[in-house]
């Protein structure tokens, strides 16, 4: 029993330590921060990325091998892609406070970006492994807090920076214009990435 629950403990800090140094600059880590901080709804927005991360992970925890054998990564890869290029083409042309940025439509686009840009991620590759061996509960829950942490953590920092260095409308913009940048490299990313597998 007491063995039992270390070896649990352990597979927790395992997925932990794993998910942590998968996702620290991710591009869902830099996707999340800039999303939240441009909406400026900080816990709605690391809320949805981490349930996306989690229900995008459940699979694997419960049979992500054989997920592998019926489902092309590639095109996962593109869709990602190309909603990580229509959020951002969405904020670039969304005008004030009152734009996309702010609207549920966004959120949904944004939710569904995350969810598939996990599907074969390296955090997932890892929690696949660390679920092999140590099962489904200490590896998940391990990874949902580390993905928690990382997206929490990122997000309040870059929200104190741009609120204590630019006035709300200048941060704004700029927030506005660098996530853009953001999600439109993202995406042509995985767009030549996709080219190259």
């Amino acid at each position: 029993m007491v063995w039992d629950i270390l070896t649990d403990f352990s597979g927790y800090l395992m997925s932990v330590a794993a998910v942590l140094a998968s996702e620290v600059g991710d591009r869902t880590m830099l996707a999340t921060t800039a999303f939240a901080t441009a909406r400026g709804e900080f816990t709605k927005t690391v809320t949805v990325s981490v349930a996306a991360f989690t229900i995008a992970n459940i699979p694997v925890v419960l049979g992500g091998a054989l997920v592998s054998k019926f489902l092309n990564v590639a095109y996962l890869q593109v869709i990602s892609a190309v909603l990580f290029i229509g959020v951002g083409l969405a904020i670039l042309i969304s005008k004030g406070e009152s734009s996309i940025i702010k609207r549920n439509t966004s959120l949904t686009l944004f939710f569904t970006a995350i969810l598939l840009s996990e599907l074969g991620d390296k955090s997932q590759l890892a929690l696949l492994s660390l679920t092999l061996i140590y099962g489904c509960i200490p590896a998940l829950a391990g990874a949902v807090t580390a993905y928690s942490a990382v997206n929490i953590i990122s997000a309040a920092l870059m929200n104190k920076l741009v609120s204590k260095y630019l006035s709300a409308r200048k941060a704004l913009t700029l927030v506005k214009y660098v996530t853009a940048a953001f999600f439109l490299a993202t995406g042509i990313t995985l767009f030549l990435i996709t080219a190259v597998i």
